[in-house]
């Protein structure tokens, strides 16, 4: 595939359908991807982590403008339609893309036990240990920080925090 015919293309999927296109699209040799993100749900009083859409309806497509069947694309089970600006395809930059798939790649499900000796990789309190405490929602943690000489309560993204090995 010529690199200059090649682009990353949005893509509107149906609800819910989005693996569902990008199996169908993986049957036609066609990249595509979408970006899940791990949440803390509470299903029958439990909480469970699920993979959720970042964007949900969304994926990415990369095509070739020269060689590939956009008709085909548009097609694919799951697929609404291509994303436009007016009647030209919007085109996703290549370095976003791969931003989000060094995101995907690397994301884990955040799993903290009471106690975890942390640290933190990120935001104000960067370079200092923490001991974790409790989850402050789905994305954020309260951990114990020592600052001047006594521990401070502290919200924090769970993104910015991992567990000290």
């Amino acid at each position: 595939m010529n690199s200059e015919d090649a682009h990353w293309f949005l893509l509107y999927c149906k609800s819910r359908e989005e693996q569902r296109a990008v199996d169908n699209l993986k049957q036609q040799n066609i990249e595509s991807f979408f970006v899940s993100i791990p949440i803390e749900k509470i299903i029958r009083r439990k909480k469970v982590i699920k993979e959720v859409a970042l964007f949900p309806n969304y994926i990415f497509v990369n095509l070739n403008t020269k060689s590939d069947n956009f008709n085909s694309v548009r097609s694919t089970r799951g697929v609404v339609n291509f994303v436009k600006s007016g009647i030209e395809y919007i085109k996703v930059p290549t370095s976003l893309i791969t931003s989000l798939q060094t995101y995907h790649e690397k994301k884990v499900p955040f799993k903290f036990e009471n106690g975890d000796a942390l640290f933190i990789d990120n935001g104000p309190f960067q370079g200092l240990n923490a001991i974790y405490q409790c989850s402050d929602g789905l994305e954020r943690s309260i951990i114990l920080v020592n600052m001047l000489q006594k521990q401070s309560k502290v919200s924090i993204p769970n993104a910015d925090i991992k567990v000290i090995n």
